[in-house]
This record gives structure tokens, C-alpha cells and sequence, in this order.
């Protein structure tokens, strides 16, 4: 039946519970039967009917979620297309078909309460990551053969038994909030909000059970958001299958399907009608969600999966991913993935002995590797403890330390103060602009590469009344000319795997800047955040990642280093690195939090590239 629009697919079977509740019936019955005010008769209907309806139909909060984290965090959009890129390639690659080994998901569950109902017990916990084991190994009892393409993904979970500093763990972590409840909004993810902190994100699968708003079960964040926010919210009753839950939500498939979100999966109907798509090739296609278990519901010409964990039917109904699916959430793990971190997670093995120089704070010590069994700790703060403390204005620096660079420098290397390049413009020395009144075009990239077109992107010039793009095979001199009042241009009729040149330059009226530097893209290959060009055999790595104050290099090219670059996802420089910092630590402590991407150019003119996040 149709209600507002939408369409609810209710069955026989869901119509049956609906009037199953015969108390309330009854009463009503004998209630008519004394009463002739048909108003009061109508206030009563409206009164009890939400009592029978409320409940049965799975509220999912995922792509409200998903707007409201667009909205917050930009480059989110970015990062799903690349994901998605990747993802598609992976599939196109039959990588999913290669043996891999099992992925263990190490977990820890936030349990924020405000009463003592929803500060729900280990067991139901345990209960949770039992069936999370069970759906997506596919070992649930309820599996059956009525869909062939029924899937074991390959993927198991386990509570954490190291917590991010090292000490032992029951993977559970229970916080006390004034909040009566929570909405979409992130805040349950937040202690200055009610709520409790992420663990590391890129170790831990993060799940906060606590009591939400507006009949929501549950919501969970797609890869590419915030990785501080990262994870899955569920309600404390549709949390595990034993103690405080209730049905229809009482098998733990609240959770399976939040974490196939948090996975990359999609809805199974797309959020859409015939013409939107899952992503996913062996699921039929549907118009919309189906509650209840309408076992056997026909639209878009085919018979439902009703079954599956992404569809909205209650627990019971529920039993399956597909093979489809299960290589979709094994793209998320392979190499330089976004969840691939948690493939080298150590969050659940045994957790070190504590030690005197093992550089945490555990057994009785009261300060890192000192007090306790250990040697006494150093009185008061010093300016090489790696604390902001005394009367320092920074960490180790400031007060009765050396002083801290606060104040903007034109040789700082960043883009700061009023300067309108780094470390030129403003109170610095005039930008080189590279010809005219016009600077020459930065931030080059290209992006959403298909086999016979592609998006070209750079950043915006001061004055710039348009941009002259030339584009032609690589190695070529033959140039395309196209013209732009744009930052960005779409070019079509390329040939798939060709490799192409390209480059921009600006034009303020009467004046135009020289030509950007020449970069490079291959049809039909994805994303670049970048100007391709020939990559260093040698694989960049960046520690730690995710990082706060400074990063680390490992993995450089034998080559003689000539350039590092730090940018945005934008493709926007944001930092240039001495070259003699590689060596040592590198300090990202004046970058916003979010994703970066640093690149070290070598002498033979190969690059190395690689991705880290900072978090404050």
C-alpha cells in the first residue's frame, strides 16, 4: 500500500501482526460498544494505532548521515569518487577472485548510558560480534539456498584486547552521558558532546551503542568522512540477540547491516527507483525498501531480495550478503585502500607486559615509563618531556624554553599570514607570477578518468578572466586548444589507455601567464589528485598515520631527493619540505585536520606519492 508516496511493500504476513496485539483490540471493542461520540472513537484510533504500527518497520539513518557529512567535511565527496574508482577496478581486475586471507576486524564498542537499561552487559556485547562472525562468514543457521549467490565475505570480528596505548582491554568502553538521547548528528561519537571519542580509527572499527532519537536503529559513516567520526551508531535494543533487546531487531541484523555501510555497501534498492542501481551486479534491482519479510515481493520485473542484510526487512527475515557484496567490502581492504590499515592492526593480540622503557604509561607507573616499579619520574615539566606544561606556550617551547615559531616567517614554507603564495605576497616579496599580470595556474589534477573522457581541475587565478587548456598524447607537440572561463574542463573523444599531456594558462585580459607545468593522466584509469607522472619503484610510507604534530618518511627512492611537496586532496600545495627534513621528523602541526597527500620528487624526474590524515 502507498502512504505519503512511499511505497512499504507490507505483506500478508506483516498485516497479520499489525492486529495481532488481541488486548488492545478487545479494549477497543468494549470501548465502542458503550460509546456513541464517533470523535472520541476516531481520538481513541488515532491514539492506539501508532502502538501497533510503531516498530515494525527498520529505520536506517545512514544516508542522512551521508548528507549531513558532505555538508561538514567537503572533500568527502572527492573521496568517495576515488573509492569508488578504485573499488570498480578492483572488481573489473577479478582481485576478488585471487585468494586472500581472512580479515580480522579488531572492535571496540562505545556504551554511552544514561540509565542503567541502556548500560547493556558484555554479554549482549559478545552476542553482537557473534552474529557479526556468523552473517558475514556466512555461518548464520538461517542460511539457506534459496539465493545462489549467497556469500562468505572473508570477514571476521573480535573485541579489541590492546587499547591505542597499549594496555589490556575487554574491547568495551562504557561511558555515562546527562544526554536523554542522540540523533545523526555525531554527537554520541564526541565526550564535549555527551558522547565518547573514537579510538583510532585506522586500528579499530569504532561502535557506539547508546539510546537514539526519531526511531532510528542504527547509522553508520561511508569510507572517505571524517576518520575521527568513523564507525557505526546502533540503538541499545537492536544491539546483539540476548538481554535488553526487543523485536523485531532482536537477532543482531541491525549491526550486520550498519557495518555493510560502514563497508561501502549500499542500500540493496540504491535509495532510489528502477533506474538507481546498489553498485552491485547480483542483486535484483528494486524501487524501494521492503519491511517486514515480504517473501516473494515482485518490482522492477524481478522478485526482491527481501533476504538480504542491506534491505530494511526485520531480523528474522534477514540472511545474506552476496557475491557481489562480499567483493565490493573486500575492495575497502586491498592495497592503499582506505580500511587497509586494519589489516596490520594489533588491537586484538595480547597486550605487551608492561615495562620501564617500553614508552607507555601502564602497570602502577605514574608517568610514561617512570613511578611505580620503575624509577621515580622527574619532577616538574622540562622542555624536551613532549608536554605543553610549566609555563610553555607550545609543546617543549615557549616560557623558559626556546621560543616558539608563532608568528609567520616568508621562509617557513607554508602559506600564511598575509601572503598570497608561500612565503610570497603580503608583507613578503612579491609572488613570481610567471609572466604579465597573470599567475601561472597550480593545483593541477585530474579526476573522474574515464575510457573516453575526463575532468580537468585547477586552482583559481587572481584576475583570470579565462584559461587557455592544451591537451595532446603524450610525448606530443601537437597541442588542443580549448578555452575556459571555468577552473575546470571536461575532455571527450580520448582513447582508453592512452596516455595524454596536458597543461593551463591563464588570461587577464590583455596579459597571460606562461603555461603550467606539463602533466600527464591515462584514459580510463581512475582518479589522480595530482599530475601523473612515472612513479619511483621504491613504495613512500608515512608514520604516524594518522598523524598530529609531525610525520615521518621510510621507503625513499635511492635517486637524489629534489623536491617535497605537501597538498590537499584538492591538489593544492600546502607546504614545501626542505629536503633536509626528510631525514629527520617532518612537522605537520599547522595543518588543518583532514586528508594530505605528500609527494618527493627525485632526480631522475620519478616521483614517490603517499597518503596520511591529521588529526589534532
Amino acid at each position: 500500500m502507498k502512504l505519503s508516496g512511499v511505497d512499504t511493500k507490507l505483506s500478508t504476513g506483516d498485516i497479520a501482526v499489525l492486529y495481532s496485539n488481541n488486548t488492545i483490540i478487545s479494549f477497543l471493542k468494549y470501548l465502542f460498544g458503550f460509546m456513541r461520540n464517533f470523535k472520541l472513537i476516531i481520538l481513541l484510533l488515532l491514539t492506539f494505532t501508532p502502538l501497533l504500527v510503531v516498530g515494525q518497520q527498520r529505520n536506517c539513518g545512514t544516508m542522512e548521515h551521508l548528507e549531513m557529512m558532505q555538508q561538514e567535511y567537503p572533500q568527502m565527496m572527492t573521496n568517495m569518487a576515488e573509492i569508488e574508482s578504485r573499488t570498480q577496478q578492483f572488481i573489473n581486475n577479478g582481485e576478488h577472485l585471487q585468494h586472500r586471507n581472512t580479515i580480522t576486524i579488531p572492535v571496540v564498542v562505545h556504551v554511552v548510558y544514561k540509565t542503567n537499561a541502556q548500560n547493556i552487559s558484555d554479554a549482549q556485547i559478545q552476542s553482537q560480534i557473534d552474529v557479526l562472525n556468523e552473517d558475514f562468514r556466512r555461518m548464520n543457521a538461517d542460511a539457506n539456498g534459496q539465493w545462489s549467490q549467497g556469500a562468505d565475505t572473508n570477514i571476521e570480528f573480535c573485541l579489541a584486547t590492546v587499547d591505542p596505548s597499549g594496555n589490556p582491554t575487554n574491547g568495551i568502553n562504557r561511558v555515562s552521558t546527562t544526554k536523554k538521547s542522540f540523533r545523526t548528528n555525531d554527537d554520541v561519537k564526541k565526550s564535549s558532546r555527551g558522547g565518547a571519542d573514537a579510538w583510532d580509527t585506522g586500528s579499530y572499527l569504532n561502535m557506539w551503542v547508546c539510546n537514539l532519537s526519531n526511531s532510528i536503529l542504527g547509522y553508520a559513516q561511508f569510507p572517505g568522512g571524517n576518520p575521527s567520526t568513523d564507525g557505526v551508531v546502533m540503538l541499545y535494543t537492536a544491539f546483539g540477540r540476548t538481554g535488553n533487546v526487543g523485536a523485531p531487531y532482536d537477532l543482531g541484523r541491525t549491526a550486520t547491516h550498519e557495518v555493510g555501510h560502514w563497508l561501502n555497501l549500499r542500500h540493496i534498492w540504491g535509495d532510489g527507483g528502477c533506474s538507481v542501481d546498489d553498485f552491485v551486479s547480483d542483486t535484483p534491482v528494486s524501487d524501494g525498501a521492503n519491511y517486514g519479510c515480504a517473501t516473494g515481493h515482485v518490482s522492477c520485473g524481478t522478485v526482491d531480495m527481501v533476504e538480504n542484510y542491506m534491505d530494511y526487512s526485520n531480523d528474522a527475515c534477514m540472511n545474506l550478503f552476496t557475491e557481489g557484496q562480499s567483493a565490493r567490502m573486500n575492495a575497502i581492504f586491498s592495497a592503499d585502500a582506505l580500511r587497509a590499515s586494519l589489516l596490520s592492526s594489533t588491537a586484538c593480540g595480547t597486550p605487551p607486559t608492561p615495562s620501564c622503557t617500553d614508552g607507555i604509561q601502564n602497570g602502577n607507573e605514574t608517568g610514561v615509563d617512570c613511578g611505580g616499579d620503575c624509577a621515580p619520574c622527574e619532577f616538574g615539566p622540562t622542555c624536551s618531556d613532549g608536554i605543553q606544561n610549566g609555563n610553555e606556550t607550545g609543546i617543549d617551547c615557549g616560557g623558559d624554553c626556546d621560543p616558539c615559531e608563532a608568528e609567520p616567517t616568508c621562509s617557513d614554507g607554508i602559506q600564511n599570514g598575509n601572503e598570497i603564495g608561500i612565503d610570497c605576497g603580503g608583507d613578503c616579496a612579491p609572488c613570481d607570477n610567471g609572466g604579465g599580470g597573470c599567475d601561472t595556474p597550480s593545483g593541477l589534477y585530474a579526476s573522474n578518468i574515464k575510457p573516453k573522457r575526463t575532468t580537468l581541475n585547477w586552482d583559481a587565478v587572481s584576475g583570470a578572466t579565462s584559461y587557455l587548456v592544451q591537451v595532446d598524447e603524450a610525448a606530443q607537440t601537437n597541442w588542443n586548444d580549448f578555452t575556459t572561463s571555468n577552473t575546470s574542463i571536461t575532455i571527450s573523444s580520448i582513447s582508453n589507455r592512452q596516455s595524454y599531456d596536458w597543461r593551463v594558462q591563464a588570461i587577464c585580459g590583455a596579459d597571460s601567464s606562461t603555461p603550467s607545468g606539463i602533466c600527464n593522466f591515462t584514459a580510463g584509469t581512475g582518479n589522480s589528485g595530482d599530475c601523473a607522472a612515472r612513479l619511483a619503484d621504491n613504495v613512500l610510507a608515512v608514520s604516524p598515520n594518522p598523524a598530529k604534530t609531525n610525520i615521518m618518511l621510510s621507503g625513499l627512492n635511492t635517486q637524489e631527493v629534489v623536491q617535497v611537496q605537501i597538498m590537499n586532496y584538492a591538489g593544492q600545495i600546502v607546504r614545501r619540505v626542505n629536503v633536509n627534513e626528510i631525514y629527520n621528523s617532518i612537522s605537520v602541526q599547522n595543518l588543518s585536520e583532514g586528508m594530505y597527500l605528500v609527494k618527493v620528487t627525485y632526480a631522475d624526474e620519478s616521483i614517490s606519492v603517499s597518503k596520511f590524515a591529521v588529526m589534532k
